[in-house]
């Protein structure tokens, strides 16, 4: 007479089910096999283009007061600590007391101008003049270095030093980026608010791209579309399904930015209306009832940077940027959706298609420092980065054709791809039973009649 099951048993019994169903799966195992190939592809890409994209960086020292060099037996200076100065094959150092013109500094190689004065010691603070901007790692590298000399100079003027005193000498010396051409500081401040624009960027596309490959999913398992293609073309339907989406997103796009807009009038009407405005009013030196709220943003160094940004500009690029990158990669995520008949399977060919936004990710976070170099303004052009990188870059001021550019070979590539993911979602969408292969998806974008039902 046979056992019943124990409770491990059945137990068992599930796991190796769930387990044994999904590991057989193609769309597991294509993942399985991509994804550690897409990883290290994305590393090494990530480090080719750093090497190739990063400039030699020749620093300029204007050391006015003569407080971190000394003169040499030449007559050059030298700095007092040589070792805080270590030569890098990417940065490069030369020290006098003199300020050099931008003519100059072009004219003897240089790239970048660093002034020191007496007030360093206590501000901690530097200006970094720049003919071009240079790259994150060579501004820390710069950060640290002078930081490191202007610790060895205030270590040297206390002849008895305890652990607790030491401490207290630390310095991190922070640059403030000046362009020498135009005047303008392009600081972490406009960079900041980029990237964060290029996070909501990311995340709004990808999430009603997801929108899109849920909806294709249900309508497929639910059978709803046999009877939806009886009066609707294949196209006309993807096409359609992807415009009222994207209209979801734009809407609620619009609808943050209006209620942001309501939230900070209202904030600078309290805020002038406030008792804290008229002391902060006085201890300004100014009139009761002539300063306002821009006033107080002005004042302040970490915010005084959102009264100089376009905003205009920045949300009207933004908000087509989004219609343009989501129409791109809804392309991507119909395909998906059409291809496979429960979304568990989905997940697995979703690999290849959030590869190059967390790349595109990648490479925004790293133009922060420099929005004007090679990898960011390459990257901002390249479909598949430019809705993300490009907001990095809008903030800091983008010259009117790199935008026009960037927009139009983004919307070319989205119509491509809209129109190649139509002839995949007029086959695929009425295969049940069966996932296609790669080939025969490629066959289908090929020759779009090879398919037909």
């Amino acid at each position: 007479m046979n056992q019943p099951p124990t409770a491990f048993g059945i137990w068992w019994t599930v796991v190796k089910r769930e387990y044994v169903t999904r590991v057989r799966r193609r769309a597991f195992l294509l993942a399985t096999l991509l994804g550690p190939v897409l990883w290290v592809g994305m590393v090494a890409g990530l480090v080719l283009l750093t090497q190739s994209t990063e400039e030699p960086v020749k620093v300029w020292i204007a050391d006015h007061d003569g407080l971190l060099t000394v003169p040499a037996d030449d007559g050059q200076l030298v700095p007092l600590c040589p070792s805080c100065y270590p030569e890098r094959s990417l940065l490069t150092y030369r020290f006098g007391r003199e300020v050099k013109t931008a003519e100059e500094l072009k004219a003897e190689g240089f790239t970048c101008m660093v002034e020191l004065d007496a007030g360093i010691v206590q501000s901690e603070k530097a200006q970094l003049l720049h003919l071009d901007p240079p790259s994150g790692r060579a501004r820390r590298w710069m950060q640290r270095d002078l930081s490191q000399a202007l610790e060895r100079l205030k270590v040297r003027e206390r002849s008895d030093l305890n652990y607790d005193d030491y401490l207290s000498l630390k310095t991190d010396v922070t640059l403030v980026g000046l362009d020498m051409a135009t005047g303008e500081q392009k600081g972490a401040g406009q960079g900041g608010l980029g990237f964060v624009f290029s996070i909501f960027m990311l995340t709004f596309v990808m999430v009603y791209g997801m929108h899109v490959m849920r909806g294709v999913i249900e309508e497929k398992s639910n059978r709803i579309v046999e009877v939806v293609l009886s009066t609707v073309r294949p196209g006309q339907l993807l096409a359609g399904k992807i415009a009222g989406i994207g209209l979801v997103g734009l809407t609620q796009i619009v609808g943050w930015a209006v209620l942001s807009w309501v939230l900070l009038a209202v904030l600078g009407v309290a805020v002038e209306q406030s008792a804290w405005m008229e002391s902060w009013t006085a201890t300004q030196g100014l009139a009761a009832g002539t300063a306002d709220f821009q006033a107080v943003l002005a004042a302040e160094e970490e915010l005084a940077f959102l009264l100089d940004i376009n905003w205009g500009v920045m949300l009207g690029c933004g908000a087509l940027y989004f219609v343009l990158g989501y129409a791109m990669y809804a392309a991507f995520f119909a395909t998906i959706g059409a291809m496979v008949e429960q979304e568990s399977d989905a997940q697995y060919l979703m690999l290849p298609v959030m590869m190059p936004l967390l790349f595109s990710y990648i490479l925004a976070s790293m133009s922060i420092d420099a929005p004007e170099s090679t990898l960011a303004v390459v990257s901002s052009f390249i479909p598949f980065s430019s809705p993300v990188s490009m907001m990095v870059r809008l903030p800091m001021g983008v010259p009117w054709w790199h935008v026009v550019l960037s927009m139009s070979l983004l919307a070319a590539t989205a119509i491509v791809l809209v129109a190649l993911a139509a002839r995949v979602y007029r086959v695929a969408i009425l295969m049940y039973g069966k996932s296609p292969t790669l080939r025969e998806v490629v066959r289908w974008m090929i020759r779009p009649d090879s398919g037909a039902l």
